[in-house]
């Protein structure tokens, strides 16, 4: 995979998770909810994320599980995170169609794994390649900025906004998930309604123009399932945009699905930066 398309896989896989997770990550499947029994479902996207809120002030971090499918293209990975703003730091190991891509933010720096072929692309003996999000380089500016509101939308307050702002509950059921009480809610999302939430104003005028038009007369509900415990935190997530992206113009063939599992709520993340001497800035490295 050459190095520019490389850095799209790194921003891609990272969307994917932030887009996709519209709650907030949450207990592990073996969480039995604690002593609380488990409540009658909410009938309202806002009831049932101002509960959830609750508990995403206590506890911070999360390992997010990921299994998607886009097209013909297998999409896998694992981020550990800590959400807290300008201090948010991660770790994010993810598969795109076969080619592995690694990343870790700390300290405001991006730091992107460079596998052997692409150091030989690039004439470099360095390991990584950091972009700092702060940078005054326009260059890496403008891609520092979109990264920054992938991180904030990554956030576990901003997804449940998500959830309250873009989607509505259809109906739920209780059940169980590997052998936990769970209120099973079926939520659909207004996806021209995320479009909107995620990208702001930053899109250039022309660009929005060029989306709009793509989007006029589609069908932008998507469905999405969320399991929830007893203590109002998320076990799983599934999102099917088969529809949404055929009616985009995607191939006929192949879906476009995304399953997430969340665990370890609350425990603690340690990501360091590596090593000064593995380190070039992947901007000049790239040629811009």
């Amino acid at each position: 995979m050459r190095a520019t398309h490389r850095l799209i896989a790194v921003a891609a896989a990272l969307t994917l998770v932030v887009t996709g997770c519209g709650t907030r990550p949450g207990a592990t499947a073996e969480n039995k909810g604690g002593e609380l029994a488990l409540a009658n479902p909410f009938t309202d996207a806002f009831g049932l994320v101002e509960a959830a809120k609750q508990g995403t002030r206590k506890a911070k971090s999360s390992t997010t599980i990921i299994d998607g499918t886009l097209g013909t293209k297998e999409v896998t990975g694992t981020v550990k995170a800590f959400y807290d703003g300008p201090a948010t730091k991660l770790e994010a190991n993810m598969t795109v169609d076969g080619e592995t891509v690694g990343m870790r933010l700390v300290d405001r720096i991006l730091f992107i794994k460079l596998p052997p072929d692409q150091r030989a692309e690039l004439k470099t003996a360095k390991t990584w390649g950091k972009i700092p999000l702060d940078s005054e380089d326009p260059r890496a500016k403008a891609f520092g900025k979109a990264m920054q509101r992938s991180f904030e939308m990554g956030d576990p307050a901003k997804q449940l906004e998500m959830v309250e702002k873009t989607g509505k509950i259809i109906r739920s059921e209780q059940t169980q998930l590997n052998g936990v009480p769970v209120n099973h809610y079926f939520v659909e999302f207004d996806m021209r309604k995320q479009f909107d939430l995620f990208l702001g104003e930053d899109l250039p005028a022309d660009q929005r123009a060029e989306i709009e038009k793509r989007l006029e007369g589609k069908d932008l509900r998507v469905p999405a399932e969320l399991w929830i415990n007893a203590e109002q935190l998320p076990l799983k997530m599934t999102m099917d945009m088969t529809s949404l992206a055929k009616g985009m113009g995607a191939p006929e063939a192949g879906e476009a699905k995304s399953t997430y599992t969340y665990s370890d709520w609350g425990v603690a993340v340690d990501v360091s930066p590596p090593p000064d001497g593995e380190v070039a800035d992947y901007i000049e490295l790239m040629g811009g």
